[in-house]
This record gives C-alpha cells, structure tokens and sequence, in this order.
C-alpha cells in the first residue's frame, strides 16, 4: 500500500505536534498522579487541545503548496482533530481531552489516533 505524499516540512510539523501532545500527556499524568495537582493536570490538558486546535493553522501553507488530492486528506484529517480538540475545550470535559486521540480499546504504549493517521502519509 502506497502512502499519501505530502511537503516534508507539513508532516514534519505534523509529527513535532503529535510528539508535543504525548510530552504533554505525560507531564499530565505525573501533575495528576504523581503531585495530585488536578489544576495543573487541566491546564497542561488544556494545552494539549491547544496544540491539536492550532495544528491546521499551522501547517495549512506548507501543505496547500502542494495543492495535490494528498495535501487535502491531509489537511482535512488534521481539520477534523482540530474540532474535536476544540469540543473538548468548549465542553471543558477533562475525561474529552483525556481521552481525544485514544479508541475505547487502546493499550498502552500503542500509537494514538493521530500518530496512526500521519503514519499514512510519506514526505515529498
């Protein structure tokens, strides 16, 4: 299976984002878990959708370059966890923005939703 090519810098991006978000997971868990600071927790939550939200913003000129039917899946997939971020925000549900990029089944150490949708892109 062939993978959907993009500009190398937007994937790139893309990719700096997704590993922000599980650095930001990971502080998370330790404010929550490891301090029992519950509003420390929110806020890096908060900037995890923050990161997600922007994300399109981010990388929409280096991908329309493009102008290509892959730069649009691209784009558009990175549109659609932008809403979701953003949902989760409006909601202020700290269970949303906990669980926005994992599927009921998910298991440790896996790749997360979006890590698994920029897998199915290659750089140009």
């Amino acid at each position: 299976m062939t993978k959907a090519v993009i500009p190398a810098q937007a994937l790139d991006m893309a990719r700096k984002a997704a590993a922000r978000v599980r650095e930001l997971e990971a502080e998370a868990d330790e404010a929550l878990h490891g301090r029992g600071d519950a509003a420390g927790h929110r806020g890096l939550m908060i900037e995890k959708c923050e990161t997600l939200a922007d994300l399109p913003e981010r990388v929409e000129q280096v991908a329309s370059e493009a102008d290509t039917p892959a730069a649009e899946e691209f784009l558009s997939g990175l549109a659609d966890f932008a809403r979701r971020a953003g949902q989760a925000m409006d909601l202020g549900s700290i269970f949303y923005m906990t669980a926005l990029l994992y599927p009921e089944d998910y298991v440790a150490g896996e790749k997360n939703d979006l890590e698994r949708f920029l897998d199915g892109f290659d750089a140009a």
